[in-house]
């Protein structure tokens, strides 16, 4: 079995899926009125313009856990496609609130329908038109992923099961991007380590790695606890592992690889484990110039001096060096959580083994 094969496989179906649920949907949107297609042209554009896919991955893993290769794979793509349609609400939304312009390579939803609302010269505020109607994007891409659970023929007892763990996934991430975006108004000195790993648990961990894995065993007709809990056990530690080295990138990585200028994480102010630790470990000098960056500078007046500069203390502090093996650390308890059940099929414990390498490994 060749991982990178199977998750190749994995991303087409779901991309098919993806394709197959849209083009129904613009359907009725043009029945309905002919403005509403642009509606569906542009959150298609948005959803299918790139991802790797590994959530969809990780349903399609949980799908097979118990028993490798069984099941109806007609069943099982619409779930993986619903996990898609919820990450693509998610990041229409999570544009906005970032202030975000750009998503794979290209525009976000808000920007686009600004950029349309300018085209067609309406009478209205273009900015707050985009943000309206990206707000509306969103909420639909939601619907479609519970369409989609519906779609997937399962069972009534496994669909209620479904939508259960669907809307706790919900929940958790709103959780956790709530204490995000509050830790961003907040002063430096009062962010702690501990805030920053709640966030990852609830904004990542959650519904990247161990949603994914509880919605693939579930539409299966799983009820063994034994491997639901080793799912959350091992995605807990793996989803803080991806995030900690989503930060490393976002600090470090090459423009080239990662799609995304250097430094952009620091102009987003955004509150990482690595500054936080930082923080707490440097001379006052270190504190006072972090303090300038993360709370009194605004974000066009971050310079490319003061981005390497902030590179440069989270490595003198050994903040870097602290992360990297926290992550480490984590990717090593994941590990332990997937040997430990013998629930877990060979092959869906040697597929989860390789994406924590991929996880600490990768430069995107």
């Amino acid at each position: 079995m060749d991982p990178k094969n199977l998750l190749e496989t994995a991303r087409n179906i779901t991309n098919n899926t993806l394709r197959e649920v849209l083009d129904e949907v613009l359907r009725e949107a043009s029945s309905v009125t002919a403005y509403a297609s642009e509606l569906i042209d542009y959150i298609s554009d948005y959803t299918l313009r790139g991802g790797k896919r590994l959530r969809a991955f990780l349903v399609l893993i949980g799908y097979w856990a118990e028993k490798w290769g069984s099941g109806n794979l007609d069943t099982i793509r619409y779930i993986m496609a619903a996990i898609e349609f919820m990450q693509s609400y998610f990041l229409a939304h999570d544009d906005i609130m970032d202030r975000d312009t750009i998503r794979r390579g290209g525009p976000t939803v808000h920007v686009m329908f600004e950029r349309s609302c300018r085209d067609k010269s309406l009478l209205t505020d273009c900015k707050h038109y985009g943000l309206s109607q990206a707000i509306l994007g969103g909420d639909y891409l939601e619907s479609l992923a519970i369409y989609s659970f519906y779609k997937s023929g399962v069972t009534s007892e496994d669909l209620r099961r479904l939508i259960h763990y669907y809307t706790r996934g919900l929940r958790l991430v709103s959780y956790g991007q709530f204490l995000d975006v509050l830790i961003a108004g907040l002063p430096l000195e009062k962010v702690t380590e501990k805030d920053v790993i709640t966030i990852h648990k609830y904004k990542t961990a959650s519904y990247t790695i161990e949603l994914p894995l509880y919605l693939g065993a579930i539409a299966a007709g799983s009820k063994n606890h034994k491997l639901f809990e080793a799912f959350t056990a091992y995605a807990y530690p793996a989803g803080v592992a991806f995030q900690i080295q989503d930060d490393i990138l976002g600090l470090y990585g090459d423009p080239k690889v990662t799609g995304k200028p250097v430094g952009s994480d620091v102009r987003e102010k955004k509150k990482t484990l690595l500054v936080v630790k930082a923080y707490e470990w440097g001379s006052e000098e270190d504190k006072e110039f972090l303090r300038l960056v993360y709370d009194k500078k605004k974000p066009e007046e971050i310079s490319e001096d003061d981005i390497i500069r902030v590179q440069e203390i989270v490595r003198k502090t050994g903040s870097l060096d602290y992360s990297v093996e926290y992550m480490q650390r984590l990717t090593r308890e994941a590990k332990v959580a997937l040997d430990k059940c013998e629930c877990i099929s060979s092959e869906a414990r040697e597929l989860l083994g390789w994406l924590l390498e991929l996880i600490i490994k990768r430069k995107k």
